[in-house]
């Protein structure tokens, strides 16, 4: 009987160490299934809400202000551009066709420099928004930073990209009022006309 209780017991051990190990075995671990947790969200308190409103609102009246100032910095672009061009128009009415060619540079160059200073001026706008932007995101709840400061980035590239697409458009019209016959000899003139 004795024997039989020790082999009953040896049998229900071994079954024991047996199965463990086999589990082992099959997950890698044998804590795997405990440690395994199922992730939570985490819940906004009150206080993380009133943070991520405020904030919102603030984003919504810097990006206002953001786009104001890149509004105003375009209208004072084209007013310069439109300077230089009555002034090339007034050197075209003249007739003079070295002056039109040296007008025509000069135009070409400024509104290229413009255009590149433009650039510039909204590159320091941006990042002006970006700084007020990122000390608004680190007085923020550790729970929102991370998706702010990603949506932040996200903006930022945009309005780079656009900027960067202006810049190429502009550098196009440059291109082609650059290439733009302006002044026309008299004898050119009819052929022109019955060409078209």
């Amino acid at each position: 009987m004795k024997k039989l209780i020790l082999l009953s017991i040896a049998i229900l051990v071994s079954t024991f160490v047996f199965a463990q190990e086999e589990e082992a075995a099959q997950s890698g671990s044998l804590i795997a299934d405990i440690m395994n947790v199922d992730a939570v969200t985490e819940a906004m308190d009150e206080t993380t809400l009133e943070a991520d409103a405020e904030y919102k609102q603030t984003l919504e009246e810097e990006k206002a202000n953001f786009e104001e100032l890149l509004s105003k910095r375009g209208e004072e672009f084209k007013e310069d551009v439109a300077d230089l061009i009555e002034n090339f128009n007034k050197v075209l009415e003249k007739g003079v066709e070295k002056e039109v060619m040296a007008e025509k540079k000069k135009v070409a160059t400024s509104v290229n420099a413009l255009s590149m200073s433009l650039l510039g001026s909204k590159k320091k706008l941006l990042m002006d928004f970006n700084g007020k932007m990122t000390q608004n995101i680190r007085k923020l709840p550790k729970v929102l930073v991370t998706d702010k400061e990603k949506e932040l980035k996200d903006m930022l590239a945009e309005y780079k990209e656009k900027f960067d697409a202006e810049l190429g458009l502009n550098q196009d019209v440059i291109e082609g009022f650059k290439n733009k016959v302006h002044l026309i000899k008299a004898e050119d003139a009819p052929a022109k006309e019955e060409d078209q």
